[in-house]
């Protein structure tokens, strides 16, 4: 059976602020971070928030999130502002990127717009549409350049790598910058690692400059609601520094990057509501979430909340609409997130 899929506009009522999977991220910084979609191609392995698994899948309305993001852009100041589109599924299925991308750039203080891919649905005419929109940064997460390791880790049967290298370097012929963002896996794909740093250093010696061809080395993370690699277990972020010290003596790369590499700054958050774990509160429940225990609460019309359910109920429709009382059990005010629980 097919997902269902629920389209999120004003008319939903589904809050943009305090839901992880679907709005508006704020991290206080000058970095807003959109997701617009939960629909993804693949089912990767190490995916920490199990993407192409949904049983529920949302689109938000590009004006919906226009309409927030001027909002932010109010609050924060109209200078320096980037936009940065990390959906929790794949930006390139969302039917309206081109035109949230094209009216983001109406909004005054947006100066870089960027966006994460798994980069298999690029294609010439795409790559096209992205340059003529005038996006800032593509940031595609390649693990390997072997076919056989990339089908394993995205958990596909057919993973086009060369259709992808055609597209990275297509890419670099077009004013969009590019980063490749692998993650490593701690003996799993350290050659692998090694591959991809010899292959930004060749492209770099073919003339192409560190801003247009970046590498981010991403640590390998793990969470309880996620997808895990077989024995595969991370490192330390010591031991994760140490090790990218070594190749960058190795290879003479800088792979270390942080936010003042991409002009990430402190900038004002939007205002929470200074909600604290354990705390019990009302809300309105407005819709099924992406599992079949998780709804969404709904605070106020800015704000809104994951509620999971304390055990299965056979109707979830019956829930929603209800006004019900919750316990805070999750308030990340570093990224404006809330998640509570309703118990049965």
């Amino acid at each position: 059976m097919k997902p269902e899929i629920i389209y999120v506009d004003k008319k939903s009522q589904i809050p943009l602020y305090g839901i992880d999977f679907i709005g508006v991220i704020d991290r206080g910084t000058n970095v807003i971070e959109l997701k617009p979609l939960t629909l993804c191609n693949l089912k990767c392995k190490y995916c920490f928030v199990r993407a192409g698994d949904y049983h529920t899948n949302f689109i938000v309305d590009p004006e919906y999130l226009l309409e927030k993001v001027e909002e932010i852009v109010e609050i924060k100041g109209k200078y320096k502002i980037e936009i940065h589109l990390a959906p929790y599924g794949e930006i390139l299925l969302y039917s309206k990127l081109f035109e949230l991308i094209d009216n983001l750039w109406k909004i005054k203080g947006i100066e870089i717009i960027s966006m994460q891919t798994n980069g298999l649905l690029l294609k010439k005419e795409t790559i096209e549409e992205l340059e003529r929109v005038h996006l800032s940064r593509i940031n595609i997460s390649l693990n390997s350049l072997n076919h056989e390791k990339a089908n394993y880790l995205s958990n596909c049967n057919d993973y086009n790598l060369n259709n992808l290298i055609k597209n990275i370097n297509f890419l670099l012929n077009t004013k969009i910058d590019l980063l490749i963002a692998p993650v490593w896996f701690p003996g799993e794909n350290d050659n692998d690692i090694e591959d991809i740093i010899e292959f930004i250093i060749n492209l770099r010696n073919k003339g192409y400059s560190e801003n247009k061809i970046q590498i981010g080395i991403q640590k390998y993370l793990i969470y309880k609601t996620g997808r895990k690699l077989k024995k595969i277990r991370p490192k330390s972020w010591g031991y994760f520094y140490t090790q990218l010290t070594n190749l960058e003596k190795k290879y003479d790369i800088k792979l270390k990057l942080g936010p003042k590499d991409f002009g990430i700054h402190k900038r004002k958050s939007v205002t929470s509501l200074k909600l604290n774990k354990n705390d019990i509160m009302d809300l309105t429940v407005i819709s099924k979430g992406r599992w079949k225990n998780e709804f969404i609460g709904k605070i106020n019309d800015n704000f809104g909340l994951k509620v999971l359910l304390s055990k299965s109920i056979s109707n979830p429709n019956n829930l929603i609409g209800k006004n019900i009382k919750v316990k805070i059990i999750k308030a990340n005010y570093k990224d404006n997130i809330l998640t509570s629980l309703f118990s049965i």
